[in-house]
């Protein structure tokens, strides 16, 4: 075993292995924090971080960080097993943005002239594309209707609607076609902390919760929003790049508020 860690070379590793920003980022935070509580690598170690990280965080968070440490372990060629807890699966969806949350969103962003905010909430929620995916479309892939996304796994095409390229025309017409979309204040590139910045204060600004105002929301809202209007779910997989409908399927569930409303309903006996 190499003395001590070795993040920067993990890091160096994780950026070969072509994994995203933000997915190196959390396994580097991952490994530190093991760092940080044992001085080496075993297997009562690794079992005692998981029962630390069992009681501390909630299952997703606890696989993560199990993930991050066992990829650095085959990082140093000293494979180990560690098995992943269990996540309850969810019997409803919550915490996403409303049809008229969106439009009331939309409508402040206009009535502010903040025409570049108004295109980037128009791209996300009229496409369902992940974050990471529309920080790197550019106005010539609108105008041309579709583009492909590579990522580590697969191919997948993202397509852009009619309705988006007509709604967001003046704002691409100020940039040139070679540009990305989502631009930051000083013309280059946007980073997914800068959108999730910019949500936070529109929340407050605008008085919409918090807990729809991030960039994922979005995602979940396209998502519910097409299967209200059109109810093939295997396109509607492959449109969010889905490996599986069974992960699709979430959407078709109400939020937990709606499941009340639906039992009040319907136990009336």
């Amino acid at each position: 075993m190499k003395s001590k860690y070795d993040i920067d070379g993990f890091r160096d590793y994780l950026t070969e292995e072509e994994l995203s920003e933000n997915t190196i980022e959390v396994y580097v935070y991952g490994v530190k924090k093991y760092a940080g509580m044992f001085d080496e690598i075993t297997k009562s170690n690794l079992i005692a971080f998981k029962k630390y990280l069992i009681q501390n965080f909630k299952p997703q968070t606890v696989n993560m960080r199990i993930t991050a440490i066992l990829t650095y372990c085959k990082y140093i060629g000293m494979p180990m097993k560690l098995k992943q807890v269990k996540v309850p699966k969810k019997t409803h969806i919550d915490n996403i943005i409303s049809m008229e949350q969106f439009k009331y969103l939309l409508q402040c962003l206009k009535e502010d002239g903040n025409e570049r905010w108004y295109a980037y909430i128009l791209l996300l929620g009229k496409t369902g594309m992940r974050i990471s995916e529309a920080l790197r479309v550019k106005k010539s892939d609108i105008l041309n209707g579709s583009v492909e996304m590579y990522t580590k796994a697969h191919v997948r095409t993202i397509y852009f609607p009619d309705s988006l390229v007509q709604d967001i025309m003046p704002y691409l017409n100020t940039i040139s076609d070679d540009s990305y979309v989502m631009l930051n204040s000083r013309g280059g590139q946007m980073a997914k902390k800068s959108v999730d910045t910019m949500l936070k204060k529109f929340s407050e600004k605008y008085n919409i919760p918090k807990e729809v105002m991030h960039a994922h929301a979005f995602r979940h809202f396209f998502a519910i929003e097409f299967l209200k209007r059109n109810s093939n779910i295997a396109l509607l997989a492959d449109v969010l790049g889905h490996g599986s409908v069974n992960v699709t399927q979430l959407y078709l569930r109400q939020s937990q508020q709606q499941q009340k409303e639906s039992i009040d309903e319907a136990v009336n006996w």
